[in-house]
């Protein structure tokens, strides 16, 4: 709120009224009382049609249509009068970043406000032309009441009356209780089209004269190219340029390679394997998941780790525990493998340079594209696509570096496709990490102390970062810090150059592992259920100090998802023969979740989950059908990596090439997935990655209860078959 300098409006051709929405400068280096025009937001045609500009990119998580309800739910406009267009990337917009769970938290005031201020400006000149005091007129359902006369206008017929208004100081918002649109379902505003297979995706993207291009990538970090020979290459029909890429690994965009370009993308790959290559092998042949595994062994025996965190005295506590707890757990590499694979498309000209594709951070393609073609940032024109799928995948702009250079170089249209293969192989991957837990608990079974180390493939440090390793690795006021008196954390990465970033949750798809894994140890341990354990712990706590992001959050809230999983569970009731289940909770990005898992192992050894019940606290739901599909994905997409997903290496090479070497949840092995939500109105939170993070300890859990043995090693098919 505090952003917002004031609002523009305006009325174009045709009499639309355009609610351009300006903010104080917040970017890099403004000049002084520089303002940012933010174009567009809403607009209004005569025929009382209304379009919102979806301004963030879409990447399945639903913005493109919660967002725009956040200003339809001011403006008081039937949702089936309301058009979303996506907007361009210009600096009007201000921040177009998607990550981190972040839209609605971020954009739930300022986008209501932008709503708020154009129904009252449209009041307002209602008020004028039929010379009432505005308090005796409302504006609901597209139109202008009077309340005395009974007298009602559209919002069309006021545009351009509204258009040449000052704009109001201080709009009032709606309280919640009023909403009609805000908190129910809505259907995502894409659906029809992708059901009709219309052009949305960055794959999609076609240009009068666009070539296609592959790159045959180096076989390992840090090859070197030493000779290639293209003739075969060329010689396929379609084939137009071969083209070496520079290695730009060590700023993180990308390890070059060979690139042929063709008419279509089948020539370009036909092109790829045709080429005869000659590489020059790295050190980095040397890294396998073997030494990766035997690195973080030998940091967690080292006694002077950094210290990330130390309340108490915990080795003093353990001596005076009359129980204690000991246990390693580890967690594999992951791909992000989103449904389509990444791609990009960039015509480089004289004067300017077009973007079109997938990202997350289309500002960054824009500065990179400015950068590599000398051109200024005007000139560097971004349109946003779809994108089939995000999971932190595409906040790398790797592949946009690679269309902008071969744009530049063949003076055409370009775009580049990788394989699946690719995909896989030169991934940003979720950091591998080991942890080494030990806990204390006293006579009662109360937890006294806790002491944990970690070692990871840190992100922060392979981006040589000048923020600690440690940062979205661990977190230093995650559950159990605060509540027992006695806790340490430690944590050093290996040196590793192994690609590693973001993955949806970032370190929670992690540490709720080991937390939740190791809370259900202690529980047994202890003689207790595991729910009355973590209920326990809680305890009366409230208002946690958390320094990471999502900030502060209330451990009742915590409480309360547990109660009300469990509940919805038949927690500790009979279930059906063979079945068991197994609970978690963790609290992601200040969003507590608890879920519950219901297993049973087959004839063949093999684990059947056949029920998660997860409960949500997310504070104000804003499309609820959004909602619970965003809950719904990322269960599913947890326990597909959970069950089944790592990345190996064996001499510098990723093993695994395609999804019959990196499996997924297939739909006959999906369970039913019933996500409950604590009806709330306190301010929104994200909900995009929150549903993942305490997956794997539910089902992990849920398979000791079955089969006696502890899952400490993921995926879990490693230690199968079950008994």
């Amino acid at each position: 709120m505090n952003r917002r300098s004031f609002l523009q409006v305006s009325l174009k051709a045709g009499g639309v009224l355009v609610l351009d929405f300006r903010i104080q400068a917040d970017h890099p280096n403004p000049t002084k009382n520089e303002a940012i025009e933010l174009h567009g937001f809403i607009k209004i045609s005569p025929d009382n049609q209304v379009t919102i500009m979806a301004t963030r990119p879409e990447i399945g998580q639903g913005i493109k249509t919660s967002l725009p309800m956040l200003m339809a739910e001011e403006l008081n406009i039937e949702w089936d009068r309301v058009r979303i267009q996506q907007s361009p990337v210009a600096r009007q917009y201000g921040d177009q970043f998607t990550g981190g769970s972040d839209a609605i938290r971020s954009c739930y005031l300022e986008f209501r406000l932008v709503g708020a201020t154009v129904r009252d400006m449209l009041v307002i000149a209602a008020a004028g032309q039929w010379h009432v005091d505005k308090k005796d007129c409302f504006a609901d359902r597209g139109k202008v009441h009077h309340r005395p006369s009974g007298r009602q206008i559209s919002y069309g017929q006021l545009a351009a009356a509204a258009a040449q208004l000052p704009i109001p100081q201080n709009p009032v918002l709606k309280p919640s209780e009023e909403f009609t649109l805000i908190g129910t379902s809505v259907r995502e505003t894409d659906t029809t089209s992708i059901v009709r297979g219309k052009p949305l995706f960055g794959l999609d993207v076609r240009i009068p004269g666009m070539l296609f291009a592959c790159l045959l990538k180096p076989p390992h970090w840090g090859a070197q190219l030493l000779s290639v020979d293209d003739r075969r290459a060329k010689a396929i029909s379609g084939v137009k340029h071969v083209v070496q890429l520079p290695s730009q690994a060590d700023s993180g965009m990308g390890v070059g390679g060979v690139a042929v370009v063709a008419n279509s993308t089948w020539a370009a790959m036909k092109g790829c394997k045709a080429l005869e290559v000659i590489w020059k092998e790295g050190d980095n042949k040397l890294i396998s998941t073997v030494n990766l595994r035997q690195q973080f062994q030998t940091l967690l025996d080292r006694s002077d780790l950094p210290v990330i965190r130390q309340d108490g005295d915990a080795e003093a506590a353990f001596q005076a525990a009359t129980y204690q707890v000991e246990a390693d757990y580890e967690l594999p590499l992951l791909a992000h493998v989103t449904m389509e694979p990444q791609n990009y498309t960039a015509h480089v000209q004289p004067d300017r340079c077009d973007l079109w594709g997938s990202t997350q951070v289309p500002t960054d393609a824009q500065n990179l594209a400015a950068r590599l073609t000398g051109l200024p940032m005007s000139a560097i024109n971004v349109h946003l696509s779809r994108s089939g799928g995000g999971f932190g995948r595409r906040l790398n702009a790797d592949y946009v570096v690679d269309a902008v250079l071969l744009s530049k170089q063949v003076g055409a249209p370009v775009q580049v496709v990788w394989t699946r293969e690719d995909d896989l192989r030169y991934d940003f991957y979720r950091p591998a990490g080991m942890f080494r837990v030990k806990a204390g608990l006293d006579a009662g079974g109360n937890l006294t102390a806790w002491h944990m180390k970690a070692s990871t493939t840190s992100r922060y440090a392979f981006r040589k970062s000048t923020r600690p390793s440690h940062i979205t690795e661990v977190f230093a006021d995650e559950l159990p810090a605060g509540f027992t008196p006695h806790f340490r954390l430690e944590y050093q990465n290996p040196v590793s150059p192994i690609p590693v970033g973001a993955w949806r949750a970032p370190g929670h798809n992690a540490t709720a592992f080991v937390i939740e894994s190791m809370l259900d140890e202690l529980a047994f341990t202890a003689g207790k259920d595991p729910l009355r354990f973590r209920l326990d712990l809680i305890g009366q706590h409230a208002i946690m100090k958390y320094r990471d992001h999502g900030g502060d959050y209330d451990a009742q809230q915590l409480k309360a998802v547990l109660q009300l999983a469990t509940e919805k569970a038949n927690w500790g009731k009979s279930l059906a023969g063979g079945h068991f289940q197994g609970l978690a909770a963790h609290v992601t990005f200040g969003v507590p979740v608890a879920e519950v898992a219901e297993v049973s192992v087959n004839a063949s050894g093999q684990v059947v989950v056949h029920k998660i019940t997860a409960a949500v606290d997310c504070g104000q739901l804003i499309n609820l059908n959004g909602a619970n599909q965003q809950v719904t994905g990322a269960i599913l997409d947890g326990l597909s990596t959970a069950l089944f997903g790592q990345i190996t290496l064996t001499n510098g090479v990723v093993d695994q090439t395609n999804f019959h070497q990196y499996r997924l949840l297939r739909i006959n092995e999906a369970p039913l997935v019933e996500v409950h939500f604590i009806e709330s109105h306190r301010a929104p939170k994200g909900l995009g990655e929150m549903g993942l993070p305490p997956v794997a300890a539910a089902v992990c859990n849920a398979l000791f209860a079955a089969t006696g043995k502890r899952i400490r090693r993921l995926p879990i098919h490693l230690a199968s078959p079950f008994n």
